[in-house]
């Protein structure tokens, strides 16, 4: 598995902190790096000239009232 640069080291780990993953080893840290890059490369070939606010999907999540559970 390829080793990271400095600075690629540096941005995954920021990334990783991001999301919570604070105990990555570094094979686990090269992974999450290459599927962020993919992910951006994916995402910046869709065409979303087309695309209108009512095109974006909503969530609607509840939170439960106190005394409740899900």
């Amino acid at each position: 598995m390829a080793k990271l640069s400095t600075e690629e080291a540096l941005e995954a780990r920021k990334l990783a902190d991001r999301l919570g993953l604070r105990k990555l080893s570094e094979q686990d840290l090269v992974k999450l790096l290459n599927a962020a890059r993919v992910a951006d490369m994916r995402r910046d070939a869709l065409d979303i000239s087309g695309l209108t606010p009512a095109d974006e999907p909503s969530l609607v999540l509840r939170l439960p009232a106190t005394g409740q559970s899900l």
